[in-house]
């Protein structure tokens, strides 16, 4: 689906302003664009309401499938809301998201954010997003903790995305792939903002030139950033550094 189709599809469920009860709403309503790859037969539970269910599972602490199947046995209450006739069992869970697109999942997880960002910040101001990088704590991947760029708008107050990137060294690409690849879904978004680790030269370089500023801590020892980046492409961006 195009594009406008999509925007058309989740637009109409909310207004301009919302509550948490409308924000999970409009959640729904992106997840529902996610394919299920199951066949018709033989389906129990339907897949919107196993990812709602993950989500809310995970706002609440949960780290592992079996935490997801556990929390969801513990709130009977959210069965009938999400149309769940009973919680998905671990191994139904392990079968379901084992198939399901990741790349389809974080999209209409980014479509989510993107709009309830446009209703918080009343479609108007300058968004200013802040990179930083966070080491999950109980959350593995390939035997090594998870350690994700989490990017987040300081004027709606929102966890924008977050990007698994290895370990520290990766924030750098992590940032610049974000920017390059991810930023423009953010109308508005001018300034990044972030520490002295991700005070680089090239990653400086890709923000002037997708026409954004920059505003990074910056260490006596770090030379890296230095001299400012030029480019003969941009006349509008003008870099910054805190120092």
């Amino acid at each position: 689906m195009g594009d406008n189709g999509w925007q058309e599809g989740v637009e109409g469920e909310l207004g301009n302003r919302s509550n948490v009860p409308e924000e999970f709403v409009l959640l729904q309503a992106c997840l529902r664009f996610v394919h299920d790859p199951r066949k018709a037969r033989g389906r129990v539970h339907v897949l919107v309401s196993v990812l709602s269910l993950t989500v809310l599972a995970l706002m609440g602490g949960s780290r592992s499938l079996s935490d997801i199947s556990r929390w969801g046995k513990l709130h009977p209450e959210i069965w009938e809301p999400l149309k769940l006739r009973r919680s998905p069992s671990v191994a139904t869970l392990s079968r379901l998201l084992r198939v399901v697109s990741v790349q389809e999942v974080r999209m209409a997880l980014i479509e989510f954010t993107r709009q309830l960002n446009e209703r918080r910040r009343q479609k108007d101001g300058l968004l200013v997003v802040a990179a930083d990088g966070k080491t999950l704590r109980g959350t593995r991947e390939n035997g090594q903790q998870l350690h994700v760029l989490h990017l987040f708008a300081h004027n709606s107050a929102l966890a924008l995305d977050q990007v698994a990137v290895g370990h520290t060294a990766g924030e750098i690409g992590g940032t610049r792939d974000w920017i390059e690849q991810v930023a423009e879904q953010f109308p508005g978004l001018q300034i990044l903002t972030g520490d002295a680790r991700l005070a680089d030269r090239d990653l400086c370089q890709a923000i002037v030139d997708s026409y954004k500023d920059y505003v990074f801590r910056l260490k006596k020892t770090n030379q890296a950033c230095m001299p400012m980046p030029k480019s003969s492409s941009v006349s509008q961006a003008q870099p910054s550094l805190l120092g």
